[in-house]
């Protein structure tokens, strides 16, 4: 079972650095749609807050400092103070509302061309987007 995992674990780390490389985002959503997802900007957020500099991380994103919490409560989720709040639906519930209230704001705020909430004209939909009107633009006027 341990091979099989790290195989996976592998194959992941693989996919992630191919539409890293080929669309310039490690975000999943981002890469395929273009569009920024509840957490974009929360990697580069966290490493700001990891090297003090807090007002860089929430402008980031707000919820930055969040994310070592969940983290906490994911890690110790057996332990007395986090178990409650580890199995609380409610408690994961009002996080993801947390964050998808924020991504709202941020969209309406920023997008398209603010960071991190710009648009990506290298993601894998513009793409065939572009190249699907070429084709028809060809078709029509060749």
């Amino acid at each position: 079972m341990r091979k099989r995992n790290l195989i996976a674990l592998a194959g992941a780390v693989a996919a992630v650095i191919v539409i890293a490389e080929f669309c310039g985002s490690v975000c999943f959503f981002k890469s395929v749609y273009g569009l920024p997802c509840p957490g974009c900007g929360l990697t580069r957020a966290l490493l700001a807050l990891a090297g003090g500099e807090i007002a860089s991380a929430l402008r980031l994103h707000p919820l930055a400092p969040l994310v070592p919490f969940l983290g906490l409560v994911a890690l110790f989720r057996n332990t007395v103070p986090f178990r409650a709040l580890y199995h609380s639906a409610s408690f994961w519930a009002a996080c993801a509302a947390c964050f998808i209230a924020v991504w709202a704001v941020r969209m309406i705020l920023y997008f398209p061309d603010i960071p991190p909430m710009e648009y990506s004209r290298s993601s894998l939909v513009y793409r065939a987007f572009v190249l699907i009107c070429n084709i028809t633009r060809g078709v029509l006027h060749g």
